[in-house]
């Protein structure tokens, strides 16, 4: 469902970015959008990229719980005090975490100051994938304004392919432009309602991904705060998602992974 509050486009924008922003949206919630968020930013770490998984759920994320981080630093810390960006490092071929504010009521003041805190973001790490909530309103706009490419998934459920179509409409109402938009299918198998494309056709033939069903062992290693764990286990919905991101990501950082055994650059 659309939220009936209006979004805001960011007339000043920067034209350009040091590093690649990647929201994953979709049209209502239940979509997979957490998960793949998380698997994204690993992902894009193994690949060599300095990476940072932004929570930008900004009412109801659980991004760290997901990744098994305790007490990360949140939007609302780094506003409050922005010399703490300095703590925003990747590790290894861990991704650096930076979690939603603590408080849901604290959301629109940092919808305010986003679009500083997006640029220095950017201008730190090669790669930033964000999370995003439900409901859709300015965050996201923000978000699909400065993507360099947005991730749209759409799951197995009709009400799903119908709110993505809603969600498009808001969009091209709003001024934001659709073409850097990537749309995927998720939780794919061979008894699924619908395939990449079916979901291509009703949307007037975009280019779909299919994200394969996971099953259970996503749920499960995932609520540990495993997943790091379900990355190595070659489960099918990861080995889908590095496939899609492989062909989305820019070249450079395949180019280190494969020249420097998959080490991240280190951060800005």
């Amino acid at each position: 469902t659309v939220a009936p509050r209006p979004m805001l486009r960011d007339e000043h924008r920067p034209r350009a970015h040091a590093g690649f922003l990647l929201p994953v949206v979709s049209g209502s919630g239940g979509a997979g959008k957490s998960t793949v968020a998380v698997l994204s930013a690993l992902i894009a770490q193994r690949m060599g990229f300095n990476t940072l998984l932004l929570d930008f759920d900004l009412q109801f994320g659980d991004v760290p719980a997901l990744m098994g981080v305790q007490n990360p630093l949140t939007v609302d810390d780094v506003l409050a005090a922005p010399a703490r960006l300095d703590q925003l490092r990747s590790d290894g071929r861990q991704p650096a975490v930076l979690a939603a504010p603590r408080h849901l009521e604290d959301s629109e003041a940092v919808v305010e100051r986003a679009p500083q805190l997006l640029d220095q973001l950017t201008a730190r790490f090669d790669v930033v994938v964000a999370n995003t909530g439900a409901a859709w309103a300015e965050q996201h706009a923000l978000l699909l304004e400065r993507s360099s490419k947005a991730l749209f998934l759409v799951d197995q459920r009709p009400s799903s392919l119908r709110a993505c179509q809603h969600a498009l409409d808001l969009c091209v109402r709003c001024g934001i432009a659709t073409g850097p938009f990537l749309y995927a299918v998720n939780r794919c198998s061979k008894n699924a309602l619908f395939t990449s494309i079916d979901v291509s056709c009703a949307l007037r033939g975009a280019h779909v991904f299919e994200l394969k069903d996971g099953g259970g062992e996503v749920e499960e290693l995932l609520g540990a705060g495993l997943p790091s764990e379900l990355l190595s286990s070659k489960n099918d919905l990861c080995a889908s998602l590095e496939q899609a991101l492989s062909a989305v990501l820019p070249g450079e950082g395949r180019a280190a992974s494969r020249s420097e055994e998959g080490a991240p650059r280190a951060a800005g």
